[in-house]
């Protein structure tokens, strides 16, 4: 079974032990287990309970009692079976789903392929690594053809210059 990435633990959230995740759109909502990663180590946690709080998901974690347990966790990607997902929305996309694809613009300029994302609180940006790293802001700028398999941007004038 294939993992896919669907956010980051960016924070802890209150006293109690929960962690905020950035990225995952509420994915997590009826998840009962994720796999976190941290310096190339997985590690299957229970999820207790998940809600949406200001631009995160709060989220409790088995093994996760305090604070301090759920600071400990900040940086860790958060991933999950594919299969436990299920389909999303027509146009909507897991992360995970996007890494690998190649990347160009809509007149056809090959920009690379997506090699991460970073969840800025705001509109989430897609790292796009070809002859250099680029930093593309998801909204509105980018769409994925999935017939094609490949993200398409439609970047103003100087988004991609250096």
């Amino acid at each position: 079974m294939a993992l896919v990435r669907i956010g980051k633990v960016v924070k802890a959230v209150g006293l109690k032990g929960f962690v905020g995740v950035g990225g995952s759109d509420g994915a997590l909502a009826g998840l009962q287990r994720v796999t976190l990663r941290r310096a190339g180590v997985e590690e299957v946690r229970e999820v207790l309970e998940a809600r949406p709080q200001a631009r995160v998901w709060a989220v409790r974690l088995g093994g996760v009692a305090d604070r301090n347990a759920a600071e400990a966790l900040v940086g860790a990607e958060v991933l999950v079976e594919r299969d436990e997902l299920g389909e999303l929305e027509e146009g909507s996309h897991f992360w995970g789903d996007l890494e690998g694809l190649p990347v160009e613009t809509v007149d056809g300029r090959p920009l690379g392929v997506v090699t991460g994302f970073y969840s800025t609180g705001g509109v989430d940006v897609l790292v796009v690594q070809g002859e250099r790293e680029r930093l593309i802001p998801l909204a509105p700028y980018v769409q994925v053809d999935g017939v094609a398999k490949k993200v398409l941007v439609d970047p103003p004038e100087g988004l991609l210059d250096i």
